[in-house]
């Protein structure tokens, strides 16, 4: 469950305003012209948007005619991220980056608009036009895995994205060695994100976005387009050097006291010595209760191999944080809370925002994994005392 009133940073450029190149304090000058023939789309609507924080605006649009032709122009306030829709489908939408003064034409259908777009006009629309052809490969082999999600361990899942999807990576890459200025590297350098976590992530997707920031600041100069990329390398890296850090065992666990269920204080440095599960839980959270199953055959397999759960709630209601407990037979004695809900500092100090959320600390008491549920967990846990038996 989410932390409720929580904003969310998101990693992408949708929030992004453009690098401006043209004032639009005065009439807002018409700047980009988009024409072409959309065959099959006879009578609708063909959509200019851009983002904004309450999601997605049209900035200008036009109709098609009965001869399949359209014909738009408006105003862009300069480089940046914008969509073409045809239509009131949102999915039926095709992400573009034009700059001020570009003159697009498109040569397509209603059946392809998404697939072949057929757009020309500028040098980026032949990088988005190969670009959107495997997007729609990807898109395909994901809706298939998605329909059997149900049949696939998380690990399963996880690897066959991240095959399904690395075609699409590797073209991002390609594209952004040749040309790391290119417009449309604002929508290639999404794909360098990992989409399950950094493991099975090639670090190398950094050097390619570094590219990106780099050359984006030094060819449009210092505007929010350049910035966002710039902010969001940045947050990219910060977040593989942490992984890194779990992975090799150099990430020391935040120590923290609480108040068990009987008014004791405990310490996760109390466990030091031990491997220590926290598991940060609510008597209220479904899908927490949900995993108590797991967390008791966790802990009856390894209870005798110096491992522990400490159970961390973020419940307000003493009365029904001990119901949960009995109810749930959850054994161990390890239960702590501050009682102060979604207030407490626990979110903050371990950087989470939704549970149920697991920290795995070794007998070091350094991190060496985060946020692993059901299967994940076991074999988390089960390596370690593999290699450390």
């Amino acid at each position: 469950m989410k932390m409720p009133h929580v904003i969310l940073l998101l990693l992408t450029l949708v929030t992004l305003a453009a690098c401006k190149n043209t004032s639009d304090e005065q009439g807002n000058p018409i700047n980009l012209w988009i024409s072409g023939t959309i065959k099959g789309a006879e009578g609708m609507m063909v959509f200019v948007e851009a983002p904004s924080e309450d999601g997605m605006i049209s900035l200008f649009s036009g109709k098609v005619d009965d001869q399949g032709e359209i014909e738009l122009e408006g105003n862009i306030a300069g480089l940046g991220f914008y969509q073409l829709r045809l239509g009131d489908n949102k999915e039926n939408a095709i992400p573009i980056t034009p700059l001020p003064n570009d003159k697009l034409k498109l040569n397509t259908s209603l059946n392809e608009f998404t697939v072949k777009p057929n757009v020309s006009g500028a040098p980026w629309t032949k990088t988005m036009n190969k670009y959107m052809a495997k997007q729609a490969i990807f898109r395909a082999e994901q809706m298939k895995l998605m329909a059997s999600q149900g049949q696939l361990t998380e690990q399963e899942y996880a690897k066959n994205i991240i095959n399904f999807k690395a075609p699409l990576v590797s073209f991002a890459k390609k594209e952004i060695d040749k040309n790391p200025a290119n417009p449309y590297n604002i929508i290639l350098s999404m794909e360098l994100f990992p989409m399950t976590g950094f493991d099975g992530w090639d670090e190398t997707n950094l050097k390619s976005f570094k590219k990106v920031s780099d050359s984006f600041t030094s060819t449009y100069g210092v505007c929010p387009a350049s910035s966002a990329l710039e902010a969001q390398y940045s947050q990219l890296e910060a977040g593989y050097l942490q992984f890194a850090q779990i992975e090799n065992g150099e990430l020391t666990a935040p120590n923290f006291a609480l108040l068990d269920v009987n008014g004791k204080a405990v310490k996760l440095s109390d466990f030091r010595g031990n491997l220590v599960l926290i598991d940060f839980w609510a008597s209220w959270c479904g899908p927490c209760r949900q995993e108590s199953p797991n967390m008791v055959k966790l802990y009856n397999t390894y209870k005798n191999k110096n491992f522990t759960i400490l159970s961390v709630s973020l419940d307000d209601d003493p009365a029904k944080w001990k119901e949960a407990i009995q109810r749930d037979g959850l054994l161990w004695k390890t239960h702590v809370s501050d009682l102060r809900g979604w207030s407490s500092g626990m979110p903050q100090l371990y950087g989470f925002d939704g549970i149920p959320y697991t920290v795995l600390v070794n007998p070091d008491g350094k991190i060496i994994a985060k946020g692993l549920r059901g299967e994940a967990l076991f074999q988390k846990i089960a390596s370690f005392y593999t290699t450390n038996p």
